[in-house]
């Protein structure tokens, strides 16, 4: 690539903040922290830290099945877990799609969907957990409400409404009585899952990247000071990162936020969520077009589109001739050579803020600081299935969690870490 080329792309790219100066991991991990401490002490923040109320650790007794149920945007699943000697197995498995996704309902449709799949298991599980990464407030009885739904789901009639209240009547208008019922964010699964599968690690910290960004760790009740008398014992404590407003915003991010279902809302999420990669990367394409860096061909065939999935961008990183819509369009090397470039740029800006978020919980909680007794990260979520941002993410908390910051963290990502934590936190929380 010639130097004037070189030059009017690192332009383009300061125009969106892509640039690595736009992205600076220390400041971006300073302004995670300051959001952090003023949702604590009660000011305005774009970061809610959510107590939970429920406990990080207990017994896992062998051979007692808890019925799992994991609601999310998509779908939603059950399995019974059983436990044997701290070894978690995962029979019965069965899904549905979600309510709300295709068409709008109410969360009593969410709720007997649930109930309808885990009714087979009840006859054998008196323990029930409900996975949701949704954002909630609970009580300090260990019932909680849902705050909001993404954008892609329409669920109505959920405001101020306790979730395990419905579910319990919907279970004891089917017969059954005297369950313990657990609702836990799906950060916190994670988190517990992590436990579960990588004993004996100094802390545990658990995140979900894929749809949506979240994260959570464990800390004493006592730090929330902006609930006044909460229970000063250790908790689980989910952050609602997705909300997260201090994200620099470049020009390709403008029309994608002013058409989207929340404009001037959940910038981290738009920023860093599977489902908005790959059409930040074609609006920066027609950016690149408008300055004329590309060919007339290649332009008219990027300005044809009206969207485009994460999926057609990794397909190209991995086959730059041959692979797939934008190998296509990419028929001159000098188009071919710049599609590549800026698709690492759009990829690289997820993963820096992602390894700030984590950086940020990381030095909130104080953990890793010995070498020799690493701290353990729950990771868990599509985003962690692509090598080409799973990578990058792992080699920026390498050099700058790690090195610069000195948090030592090894990340867990296995599977069905949402159920396993969730079968832990029921049978901890009884």
């Amino acid at each position: 690539m010639d130097t004037t080329t070189r030059a009017q792309l690192e332009s383009l790219l300061a125009s969106c903040c892509l640039s690595e100066s736009d992205m600076d991991l220390r400041t971006l991990t300073q302004l995670f922290i300051t959001q952090m401490r003023i949702a604590l002490y009660g000011g305005k923040s774009s970061i809610p830290m959510l107590p939970t109320f429920l406990k990080p650790f207990g017994e896992l007794p062998d051979g007692q099945p808890v019925a799992v149920a994991e609601i999310d945007d998509r779908e939603v699943k059950v399995s019974l877990v059983t436990f044997q000697e701290g070894k978690p197995s995962l029979t019965e498995q069965d899904s549905f799609p979600v309510p709300g996704r295709e068409y709008p309902a109410p969360l009593e449709d969410l709720l007997f969907a649930a109930a309808e799949l885990l009714e087979p298991m009840l006859d054998r599980a008196k323990d029930v957990a409900l996975c949701l990464p949704f954002p909630m407030d609970y009580d300090s009885k260990g019932d909680a409400c849902i705050r909001r739904f993404p954008g892609n789901m329409e669920v109505s009639d959920y405001e101020g409404r306790s979730i395990l209240a419905i579910l319990r009547e919907e279970f004891r208008e089917r017969g059954y009585e005297d369950l313990n019922l657990v609702v836990i964010p799906q950060t916190n699964a994670v988190q517990l899952a992590a436990a579960v599968e990588t004993p004996g690690q100094s802390r545990y910290q658990g995140f979900t990247w894929g749809t949506n960004i979240d994260g959570g760790f464990a800390a004493p009740g006592s730090m929330v000071v902006r609930w006044y008398a909460i229970p000063s014992h250790l908790m689980l404590m989910d952050c609602g990162f997705s909300t997260f407003e201090q994200v620099p915003m470049g020009m390709a991010d403008l029309p994608k936020d002013r058409d989207c279902y929340a404009p001037g809302l959940d910038l981290l999420l738009k920023a860093v969520s599977t489902d908005y990669i790959g059409d930040t990367y074609r609006l920066v394409m027609l950016k690149a077009a408008e300055r004329k860096l590309l060919t007339f061909g290649c332009s008219r065939s990027f300005l044809s589109l009206t969207t485009m999935d994460l999926a057609t961008v990794i397909e190209f990183l991995k086959d730059p001739v041959t692979g797939g819509t934008i190998a296509h369009f990419c028929q001159e090397p000098q188009d071919r050579e710049i599609a590549l470039f800026l698709a690492n740029a759009v990829l690289d800006r997820p993963a820096r803020l992602v390894c700030a978020m984590l950086s940020a919980m990381a030095s909130f909680a104080g953990i890793g600081r010995d070498p020799e007794a690493p701290a353990c990260l729950g990771g868990f979520g599509e985003a962690l299935e692509i090598p080409q941002l799973r990578d990058r993410l792992e080699t920026l908390m390498q050099s700058f969690t790690r090195d610069v910051l000195g948090h030592h963290i090894t990340l867990c990502t296995t599977q069905d870490m949402p159920a396993v934590g969730s079968a832990a936190a029921a049978l901890y929380n009884r």
